[in-house]
């Protein structure tokens, strides 16, 4: 417990993302495997738990928001070597996330209905996106933590007790999603409810497990809890990196949810695109999350450097991950290319879900180096404590040229899904290319810990006692 792990050479680096990879491998395999069985039931369930996924998604924006703080005030605590004041931002992020998920789940319950209709979902599967929602929001207490817990565990470099509980975690959510859902192993047969709660139970089991764990490690216990003293200090600094990061989480899952709508309102095939949507998005996951990884272990290894005072050597492993993580994922791409109608099969049997879904493929797969290259260097950002950077750079280039520009082709001039899918590609683009400029050009580890003005600098000396 007081030996913390601040190594960066090639070894520990490894050591940090492949059990990273298989954790965002299971995640991407529990989604599919959701998105699969509601394929199997139809492509009206298929779409409604696509429109319910993303809008819960939204909802998570605001322990995305904490996650990214905590990660900043985590590792630049431990790599100073403040290990009392690391473990009273881990109890702070627990308690807080538990906190805030119970708050988001009851404005989220009481106003479903009104969400559900402000997204402009089909008239045709508004019943099944009502029964989702409602459990949605029983679980989104339960996601809160998860996540967050989950994210405690990555920071603090202990990757493989995380990968153990979300390994089993999986494995829970795939026999009870195939029990309750389609009727297997002799279980009774719910459908879509069956499948949603069976995510309720897993991500239950997931939480339960991260938190036992953290307490069992020393980061979660009595003296973890900080005090309004502490707090008065400390939480500055998580908000000053959690504002920005929460603002840029809400503008781009909000963009999301303004995409899903313009799918839901196209001219033509509307339900079939949504679906198609739905699908293309579990498919390029096998491509994004894994690139998550290289993004969270690149904000804990600079945030350690920064809070070791080492800028340069900050520096120098941003860059290396940057095109460690887009090369890899980008040979994933082109393996994937030739088989996009293969796995548009996998995931729907209905041929204009499939057909939709290939469209998706064929622009996504494209932006590949772009989505990936910003991702990891999102993750510079978020270790440095620079999240104003995410939110002008991801904010813009989905507000000001995604959803204008997917508008424009997808219902002015195509009528298509098309046209939205080519937004999606020219806005990746162009959000990779200003990030590169800020990584190159901008000082963005001036916004670390140790380096701000004196009034901030007694505060941080303060909760470093």
């Amino acid at each position: 417990m007081n030996d913390i792990d601040l190594d960066t050479s090639p070894r520990a680096v490894w050591r940090l993302i492949w059990p990273q990879m298989l954790m965002m491998y299971l995640v991407v395999l529990t989604g599919f495997t959701t998105v699969w069985l509601a394929g199997q039931i139809s492509a009206d369930v298929q779409a409604a738990l696509g429109m319910v996924t993303q809008i819960s998604l939204f909802l998570m924006v605001i322990i995305m928001a904490v996650s990214n703080g905590a990660i900043a005030s985590i590792s630049q605590s431990l790599g100073a070597r403040k290990l009392l004041r690391a473990r009273r931002y881990v109890g702070a992020t627990a308690v807080g996330s538990l906190g805030l998920g119970i708050l988001t789940a009851l404005a989220g319950y009481c106003f479903g209905n009104d969400i559900l209709v402000l997204v402009m979902i089909p008239d045709s599967i508004m019943p099944i996106s009502r029964e989702l929602w409602r459990v949605a929001m029983l679980a989104l207490p339960v996601q809160y933590l998860y996540s967050a817990s989950g994210v405690l565990f990555r920071v603090t470099r202990q990757v493989v007790p995380s990968l153990l509980v979300a390994s089993l975690t999986c494995i829970v959510n795939l026999f009870a999603c195939l029990g309750f859902g389609l009727g297997y192993f002799g279980l009774p047969t719910f459908g879509y409810t069956g499948i949603a709660w069976a995510n309720f139970g897993a991500q239950f089991l997931g939480a339960l497990g991260n938190c036992f764990l953290l307490c069992g490690s020393g980061y979660l216990c009595q003296r973890s809890m900080p005090d309004l003293r502490w707090l008065r200090a400390g939480l500055p600094y998580l908000l000053k990196v959690a504002l920005p990061a929460g603002a840029d989480a809400f503008v781009w899952q909000s963009g999301y949810l303004t995409l899903f709508a313009l799918v839901a309102s196209l001219p033509q095939d509307s339900v079939n695109a949504l679906a198609g949507l739905t699908a293309g998005l579990r498919i390029e996951a096998l491509l994004f999350m894994p690139g998550m990884a290289f993004n969270m272990s690149v904000a804990v290894l600079v945030g350690n450097c920064l809070g070791a005072g080492k800028a340069e050597e900050a520096k120098r492993i941003a860059l290396n991950m940057v095109c460690l993580g887009t090369a890899a994922m980008t040979l994933i791409a082109a393996a994937l290319w030739p088989f996009r109608p293969e796995l548009a099969r996998i995931l729907s049997c209905n041929p204009g879900t499939q057909t939709q879904t290939v469209s998706y493929l064929t622009h996504n797969l494209l932006s590949t180096p772009f989505s990936v290259a910003s991702s990891i260097m999102g993750g510079i950002m978020v270790g440095a404590g620079a999240t104003k950077y995410n939110l002008m750079i991801f904010g813009g280039a989905s507000w000001l040229v995604r959803l204008p520009l997917g508008w424009l082709l997808g219902h002015v001039l195509w009528g298509t899904a098309a046209g939205v899918f080519l937004a999606m590609l020219l806005s990746q683009c162009l959000q990779a290319c200003i990030m590169l400029q800020v990584v190159l050009r901008r000082d963005w580890t001036r916004f670390a810990m140790g380096r701000r003005a004196p009034a901030a600098r007694r505060a941080y000396h303060s909760i470093s006692r």
